[in-house]
């Protein structure tokens, strides 16, 4: 019998297979379904999301088993799944050592060898391709579940379809379903009384409202920031459009790209004498040496290209200068000798000339005032000047080389500016390039306190504005719709964020890294520019895309003016988040401003830094109860919600707990997908390289409790979870390690504290909204949970009475 009183995701969840398909969904890395639309920090993995969102929907039976079995088939986690999914063939090699003695006999040709195994002879067509799979799939089925993942698509690039296992998933849970979307219709309409909706409030990148909308559900998703606003809607709209809307998007991105190369045709800014089409600009500062007064080139490194043994080498002039000399295919002599050479180091000038050692901090002016630093530079400065010293061109048989700029070269880079400065005031108040202030903050100060920047647009040399400017101007001539405006934008910032001076050379790789590589803001003493043409495939990205026939809304809101009811909210707040979203997204806002503005009228375009969720400490604490406790009232009994979040430490977990108790939420479950790794769960039990998937529901409950009577309900809850979860793993494939274990003992701590309305001695509102420095109850009353699922998870060679006599940190070793 079904009981939609209780999900699936309360009960059990098999983080093992979550785990690896997430690991794999982040190692696909550009291919991933939305990381192709636009640079945002810490997406989720949409094969998480669709576990997580099937998880509440599905009922549980009394079969345990049977409901995890079909729960993987809905998955294509299964055996059957996984067949589908196989798209790679087993080498013949590897097929010989998965078969045993009988099988090689039939399978492969009489003399076959390890080394050379060979199909037998003389077979139809028919047959022997018959014979084939038959024999891939005797392998395939022996093959871990992480070997087998190697040969899948992802879930997400296949569809269930036939009917032998509809007809299984049909018979469990009572429905009538043929694909996932009628199947989380049907379930919504048994849980809630209608489709499911969906939303969430800080939707980010987008993965929770497209993946829900993407399943089926009627979905919502919402940001302050306008970027994460803008993301959203095109993984709805656009990666959610139809392949003949996306054909005509495409042709929009042809002609802005042809507009904007057709016009550095005509100013004749990249070819060089010979015809040959560039395709990265090397960029260095240079700064006049305190000690000789010669003007030197800051560069880290003389390693152009690793592979080509590529080197710059600098040679004085007689204007206190010097000068670029490229050479290709050096000796390995040389090339040893000048990896060990820069004339920057540690931020430090090293001066090929005198030879003397220089800080830059003592360059740019900076200063000691009552033990803080007082930095030097001003937004004139010109102290550091930029120099290209080698291109890097294509021939026409497509062969790469490096030179250093000729007069040809220069002229170019003097008509750049010429014609930027000829347009630079008309293209600021049109929006085509930055006119934006740089706002100090904790990532936002490291450029204005290193280089003096004021303004976005010194993030950028003249070629770059000049180019990147050239895209703005024709997606705001160009664009007729609102998914033309959007993908225009979105194009603009992809373009940005490999064409600025925070864009790194990779010599090993002889590409550019972009701006973002972390989540910062790392000014350069060398970086790259990309060439026309290698801002092709920047520009016309590609676009996975899904017809979505939900229903979907987007809304540029803060968190805690939602207003509207949904049955299910899955968020992943900035909770403790060292990622400065709203700083780091004005990178982007101070291009896309007017644009939007245009494609999207009924937006702000400012990053509402002051509002923005971030940090911890008692103003975010009051800011979470308030968002939390507004999703709670918009959100009907039998709702539920998902809380994602990184853990760190108990302590984190009891400000989580008291911030979701103070809000009317209580604790059902809790489980960890690490999504950084190829294990299920981390030995070590630290999470910080996983998610965890707090599943909770309204506190309906008044009920009053003492402490001591709270520990032996968490004593009782945490070995009955324990007990529930060993009872309904999967011997063959494990899905709880002792990390997960002792996750387990804290969520059954947070379910018992959280089910009550008032628990003496615990004021959760006390320890959220005034600095304490002592050890609140909740977290006490979390590591007495860890210490009984400690002591409980007793190894089967170990004698019980020995057992208690260790301490915890070597039961924990000992595991």
């Amino acid at each position: 019998m079904l009981d939609y009183n209780k999900s699936f995701i309360e009960v059990q969840f098999p983080v093992s297979r979550i785990s690896k398909e997430s690991y794999k969904e982040r190692k696909a890395g550009a291919s991933q379904t939305l990381t192709g639309l636009g640079k945002w920090w810490g997406r989720k993995p949409l094969v998480m999301v669709r576990a997580a969102l099937l998880g509440i929907l599905m009922p549980v039976s009394d079969d345990y088993t049977k409901d995890r079995d079909i729960f993987l088939k809905i998955m294509t986690m299964d055996e059957e799944g996984l067949w589908l999914r196989k798209y790679k063939n087993i080498s013949k090699k590897k097929l010989w050592q998965l078969t045993t003695e009988e099988e090689r006999k039939k399978y492969f040709r009489e003399g076959s060898t390890a080394k050379k195994p060979k199909y037998p002879k003389g077979m139809s067509r028919e047959n022997k391709k018959a014979m084939k799979e038959e024999l891939q799939r005797i392998a395939f089925n022996r093959l871990s579940y992480d070997d087998k993942l190697s040969y899948c698509r992802r879930p997400e690039d296949v569809e269930l379809t036939d009917e032998k296992e509809w007809g299984i998933i049909n018979d469990h849970l009572e429905t009538n379903s043929s694909n996932l979307q009628e199947l989380i219709k049907e379930l919504g309409e048994k849980r809630f009384g209608h489709t499911p909706k969906v939303g969430d409030c800080f939707s980010g990148g987008g993965s929770i409202p497209f993946e829900a909308a993407r399943m089926g559900a009627d979905s919502f998703g919402s940001d302050l920031n306008p970027i994460a606003a803008l993301l959203t809607w095109a993984s709805l709209n656009i990666a959610g459009a139809s392949d003949e809307e996306i054909e005509e998007l495409k042709k929009y991105q042809k002609q802005v790209f042809s507009k904007v190369k057709e016009q550095i045709s005509k100013w004749d800014l990249e070819e060089n004498n010979i015809g040959h089409t560039p395709v990265f600009y090397l960029y260095c500062n240079e700064t006049v040496c305190p000690e000789c007064g010669y003007t030197v080139p800051l560069l880290p490194s003389f390693i152009i290209a690793q592979k080509s043994k590529t080197i710059v080498k600098i040679n004085e002039t007689d204007r206190k200068k010097y000068s670029f000399e490229i050479n290709t295919n050096v000796s390995d002599e040389e090339f040893k000798t000048i990896d060990k050479k820069a004339t920057i180091s540690n931020n430090k000038l090293i001066c090929p000339h005198c030879n003397k050692t220089t800080p830059i901090s003592s360059i740019r002016g900076d200063k000691k005032l009552n033990g803080e630093t007082i930095y030097g530079l001003e937004s004139n400065n010109n102290v550091f000047n930029n120099k290209l010293y080698a291109i890097q061109y294509e021939d026409n048989n497509n062969d790469r080389y490096y030179v250093s700029p000729n007069k040809k070269v220069l002229d170019q880079e003097k008509k750049i500016k010429k014609l930027l400065s000829e347009r630079f005031d008309e293209w600021q108040k049109k929006g085509y390039i930055p006119k934006m202030n740089i706002e100090s903050g904790d990532k936002t100060d490291e450029p204005i306190r290193t280089r003096g920047w004021e303004y976005w647009n010194q993030l950028f040399n003249s070629r770059q504005l000049l180019i990147n400017g050239l895209f703005s101007k024709y997606v705001d001539e160009l664009s007729k719709t609102k998914k033309e405006y959007a993908i225009g934008i979105l194009g603009i910032n992809k373009i940005s964020n490999f064409n600025s001076k925070l864009s790194r050379w990779a010599s090993l790789r002889e590409h550019n890294i972009d701006t973002f590589y972390n989540q910062a803001l790392n000014p350069l003493y060398d970086y790259s520019a990309r060439a026309m043409s290698q801002l092709n495939n920047t520009w016309n990205f590609d676009i996975n895309n899904t017809l979505i026939k939900s229903n979907k809304k987007v809304s540029l809101k803060n968190a805690e003016e939602i207003n509207f009811e949904r049955d299910i909210w899955i968020t992943d707040p900035p909770y403790a988040d060292a990622v400065n979203y709203h700083e780091l997204s004005e990178f982007f806002l101070a291009w896309d401003k007017k644009l939007l503005e245009k494609a999207f009228p009924e937006w702000y375009t400012g990053s509402k830094r002051v509002l923005a969720v971030k940090g911890k400490g008692q103003s975010f604490n009051k800011s979470m109860v308030n968002i939390y406790k507004n999703l709670a009232d918009n959100m009907p009994n039998n709702g539920y919600q998902i809380v994602m979040f990184t853990h760190q430490d108990v302590k984190v977990w009891s400000i989580l707990t008291m911030i979701l108790w103070v809000s009317g939420l209580k604790v059902n479950s809790a489980w960890n997908i690490s999504t950084e790794t190829n294990s299920g769960g981390l030995k070590e039990g630290n999470y910080v390289k996983g998610t965890v998937l707090l599943v909770l529901q309204k506190q309906t409950s008044d009920d009053f409790a003492f402490q001591d009577e709270v520990y032996d309900e968490i004593q009782i809850e945490v070995q009955k979870m324990i007990d529930s979860m060993k009872g309904i793993d999967y011997k063959d494939i494990p899905d709880f390690t002792d990390a997960d274990y002792l996750l387990a003992s804290y969520a059954a701590a947070l379910k018992v504290l959280t089910g009550y309305g008032e628990i003496d001695g615990i004021d959760p509102e006390y320890w959220l909204f005034e600095e304490r420095n002592e050890e609140n109850p909740v977290e006490k009353l979390i590591k007495k949970a860890r210490d009984v699922a400690n002591s409980y998870l007793i190894p089967e060679e170990f004698e019980k009475n020995h057992w208690f006599e260790l301490s915890n940190a070597e039961r924990f070793f000992i595991r």
